[in-house]
């Protein structure tokens, strides 16, 4: 091999150094740096911040704040137990009202996943002016509060223009898990949207009480939900695990029956798995 040779093999070796490896090492350690700086960063916020994220930020740190909040506050070991919070909790959601939608509407899953009951009244007040765009997240989060006597204040809204808002309302009087809303679920199966229906069938059945039986039947058929343009595979499986959730507890011949069939052959494995554990225990 020639000393040219020789003198060939470190340049070449200084040019893939230096031309690529050395920028791929930077590059790695920029996005490791960054991800930990966000990392840390995130972790810093409280619950606090994310409120004065809200009260004081551009709009899109407003509904991010808020989105965070409602994020956080999935977890119950996140939700303060101070008065200082629910009070600033409540003040930002009323400031929100003229606000982008998206914030107020964070804003009330935030109240609602924390079940405290001090958050009834601002949201049953809100419920009274809402927009139309916002009064879907107001009337989950009563649902999610799950305190019985909100659900005078949601059944005028079974009876909404939009199915959109009468399904909600019907999963979240389903939520509430009173016995008193059973009259009011029963009139909302025969509405026109089947939507609707299935909100209702799946709410009284989460109170043992079979009167959706044969909608909860259609639910858990998938010739039957592929007769829907709009609800695609995701959102069938969905149906299909509430439905099959829902029917455990009426231990009916025909739903069992029905359950038998989703743990043998359905085509999904958690469909499969959901069915069998509600039928067996397993």
């Amino acid at each position: 091999m020639s000393q040219q040779d020789n003198e060939e093999k470190p340049f070449f070796k200084v040019i893939v150094h230096s031309f690529f490896v050395v920028p791929f090492l930077i590059a790695v350690f920029c996005v490791l740096l960054f991800a930990a700086v966000n990392l840390l960063t995130r972790e810093q916020h409280s619950v606090y911040d994310f409120l004065d994220d809200i009260k004081t930020g551009g709009l899109t740190k407003r509904w991010q704040g808020a989105f965070e909040l409602s994020r956080v506050l999935a977890n119950p070991e996140s939700v303060p137990k101070e008065e200082r919070f629910f009070a600033e909790l409540i003040s930002a959601f009323e400031h929100a009202q003229y606000d982008d939608g998206r914030i107020r509407q964070y804003l009330a899953l935030a109240m609602g996943r924390t079940r405290n009951p001090v958050f009834i009244k601002p949201l049953v007040d809100g419920l009274k002016n809402e927009k139309d765009e916002n009064l879907a997240a107001l009337i989950y989060a009563l649902g999610m509060l799950g305190q019985k006597e909100t659900a005078a204040a949601l059944y005028p809204y079974l009876e909404h223009p939009q199915s959109r808002i009468r399904s909600i309302s019907a999963v979240a009087l389903g939520n509430l898990a009173a016995p008193a809303t059973i009259p009011a679920l029963r009139k909302v199966l025969n509405d026109p949207e089947p939507n609707v229906q299935w909100g209702a069938a799946v709410s009284l059945a989460r109170m043992n009480n079979a009167d959706g039986k044969n909608i909860l039947l259609k639910m858990m058929d998938r010739g039957y939900l592929s007769g829907f343009q709009e609800v695609d595979a995701q959102e069938q499986n969905n149906l299909l695990l509430m439905a099959v959730e829902a029917s455990g507890g009426l231990h009916d011949t025909d739903l069992d029956n029905r359950l038998d069939q989703l743990a043998q052959n359905d085509s999904n494995m958690n469909v499969r798995s959901a069915a069998l554990r509600i039928r067996h225990g397993t």
